[in-house]
Parts: C-alpha cells; structure tokens; sequence
C-alpha cells in the first residue's frame, strides 16, 4: 500500500456526481482487492475465500467490477482501469513479505478448515486470497465487453496512471495507495469504487484530495513530499526507523532533504536515493490512453449468465445502467472491431 500519508491529508468528502463528465483513472489491482476481500463465501460450512461459480471458478472479482463499473459509468464517470506491469526489482522486498505473510497465513487458515473453524476460517480467507494472472485476463475480457477502457502500466500502475493526470489525460486518480501523491498526481480520489456501501457500520463516501492543496498546507515542495515519504516509508524502501509522516514533515521543513536530515541526525542515507526519486518523480508511462466503447450485451450475457452462472438480474441491472448512460450497442451495430 505505499506510504501512508494519511496525518498530512485533508480529504474533501465528495458525490460521485461531482465526477460527472470526467474520465478517471483506476489502480485495477487496489479495486479488485478490495472485491476479492470483501465478497467471499462466509459463514458455517463456508472457507471463507472466494465466491465461486458451478465449476470452481472465482467470480468474486467479476462480480464488483461488474456492479461498480456499471454505477461509475451510470454516475456519469468514464474509468480507465489501469493494471500493474512488471515491478520493479526494488520492490521485490516488499512482495516478497507480502508473499511470506500470505503463505503464514495459509497454512493457518488451512488448519482452521480441517478443524471447521468457520470463524477463524472466515478472518483469515481474506488474508489468503489473491488476484491471479486467471482473474486479471478474465477481468479485462469482461471490461472489454462493457465497452470500458483499461490498459496495463510499464510498472506501477497509480504511478502511470498519475503521469496520465498530470499530462491531462485522466481528471484523477482513484485508488487507496497514498504514494500517488508522490507520483504527482494533482488530484487523488479514494473510496471510489466502495461510495455508498457500508463499512464497520458506517456510510463510506469517495474523497478528494488536491496535492496543490496538500503542499500549500504544508509549505513544501513536491519533491519535499517525495523525500518525505521515503522517510516515512515506501514499497521501494523501508523507510528511515522512528520517523511518520509528523516527524518527517517537521524534519523536511527543517532541513530541506534528505540528505540534510541523515546527515543533521546521523542516519544513514538510504541506498539507491536517486533511483527511488526519480520513479516518483519520472514514473514510466506507455503512451495515449485507449478509448471508450459500448456494451455488448450478448456477449456479455454469454460470458456471465451462461458461463458463470451469474443471475440474470446482475447482469440486466448493470446492462440497463450502461443503457441509460448511453453505453450500450444495439443489436447489428458494428464496432471496430469489425473492420
């Protein structure tokens, strides 16, 4: 999840009709977590792990991509779901732990199944899961089926897809991972695909945050912000031991760099410094981002209800969202990909 920026923000509830008419960008991999960890199969005699179709198949990240995608475009907002290429190798710490942490986690979650532990079974299926190559393919079948653009980044995909927001090409970019606003994005929205629904008891609601607005509150630069958050922590570096976001905003005001704080301090400087900064700074992107189409509702139908198993309703209230936004295709209607 990057560094956690959360202390210095001030997010600005917002409506998703305040979106209407923009294109956004959205951090695919972040989304379909989300999904995957929250739509599972809970409760006695249940593992606690995906929601599945009559073969064994996970359906759980079709499932929210389906019902949420439809509510943005219905909202009046054009996503393009971006997904993450190939990391970089300085990130390999970073998911090398997370792949410890999931494998710990199985086997305890394996133990709680044979002992029928549905409680235990049902905390730690969230834990377990993941979003396969399998999932990520059928994911993007189906976005194409709805006529929805998406694109896979170089690398990190809030990293491109906040090139993107700078170049204008998308109006934000919606994701949970607070090294967005390292990457220069000027405007980051969370919350977006969970806006409406409930958790612990409580209403979530999208949020905005401008980095024009985060810097001037703060009186640093961006690339302060950036060596801030190395500080803090990162996917590309652990971080400097005993220094958040408050310390570190105190230490960056105070000495400029990080350089000047290690040195005012006597911390080592973090290996690899200038590589670090220059991701955030000049995160690779691959070129325009595509265009929008429409849905095609048979194959959609074919995909979904008959080979899924999906009950006609989903299917029919997303299709009759994308309708009533005016992003269906009517039956012989050719698309380019015809010609």
């Amino acid at each position: 999840m990057g560094c956690n920026l959360r202390d210095l923000a001030s997010p600005v509830s917002i409506q998703l009709s305040d979106l209407a008419g923009q294109r956004v960008a959205v951090d695919a991999f972040l989304t379909a977590y989300q999904f995957i960890t929250s739509l599972r199969a809970r409760g006695e005699g249940k593992d606690g792990t995906y929601l599945r179709d009559s073969s064994g198949r996970p359906v759980s990240h079709l499932m929210g991509f389906l019902d949420r995608s439809a509510a943005l475009i219905e909202a009046g907002i054009d996503p393009v779901f971006v997904f993450d290429g190939r990391p970089h190798e300085l990130k390999f710490e970073t998911l090398a732990g997370r792949k410890e942490r999931r494998v710990n986690a199985k086997e305890k979650w394996e133990a709680a199944i044979e002992a029928e532990d549905w409680k235990a079974a049902d905390k730690l299926g969230a834990q377990v899961v993941s979003y396969t190559p399998e999932m990520v393919q059928e994911t993007q079948q189906m976005l194409d089926l709805l006529g929805i653009a998406w694109i896979e980044a170089p690398m990190e995909a809030e990293g491109a897809a906040s090139v993107w927001c700078r170049q204008g090409q998308v109006a934000g970019v919606a994701s949970q991972d607070w090294d967005v606003l390292l990457y220069g994005s000027p405007v980051m929205v969370r919350n977006l695909t969970s806006h409406g629904t409930k958790k612990f008891g409580r209403v979530v609601t999208a949020e905005r945050i401008v980095l024009s607005d985060l810097l001037e509150e703060h009186d640093i630069t961006h690339e302060q912000l950036v060596d801030l958050g190395i500080m803090v922590g990162t996917d590309f570096h652990p971080g400097i031991r005993g220094i958040g976001p408050k310390t570190g905003l105190k230490l960056i005001k105070e000495h400029g760099t990080i350089e000047a704080v290690c040195e005012a301090k006597e911390k080592e400087i973090p290996e690899r410094l200038d590589e670090i900064r220059e991701l955030f700074l000049n995160h690779p992107i691959s070129g325009q981002l595509p265009e929008s189409g429409m849905a095609d509702e048979d194959g959609l139908k074919q995909f979904l209800i008959d080979d899924r198993d999906f009950s006609e309703r989903r299917v029919d209230r997303a299709l009759e969202r994308m309708k009533g936004a005016g992003r269906m295709r009517t039956r012989g209607q050719s698309t380019l990909f015809d010609f």
